[in-house]
């Protein structure tokens, strides 16, 4: 496996990666719905705004949704695609 934390470039709607760690979540992986239930949970607990809750809740339902319509994915499958070179440089960037 190539690197759960380098499989994907996130960039900001100003084109900058961010600087932070991230995780990008699929809808087909299986386990993705429960984690967002989950996050959606300790926000609850921390006192976030419920609407945010709500939507969290509202995006586990649409990750159930496209997964029963197109199937469980293989998140932890070795790589199967060619890196692109560009993108690959952009990831050392955070």
């Amino acid at each position: 496996m190539a690197g759960l934390w380098q499989k994907y470039l996130v960039l900001r709607r100003d084109g900058t990666v961010p600087p932070w760690p991230y995780l990008v979540l699929g809808a087909r992986d299986p386990a993705v719905p429960i984690a967002i239930w989950t996050l959606a949970a300790k926000a609850r607990e921390l006192g976030m705004d419920p609407q945010y809750c709500r939507e969290l809740h509202e995006l586990a339902e649409k990750f159930d949704a496209y997964r029963l319509q197109h199937g469980d994915s293989d998140p932890d499958a070795p790589q199967h695609r060619t890196d692109d070179p560009g993108t690959v440089s952009r990831l050392s960037e955070r």
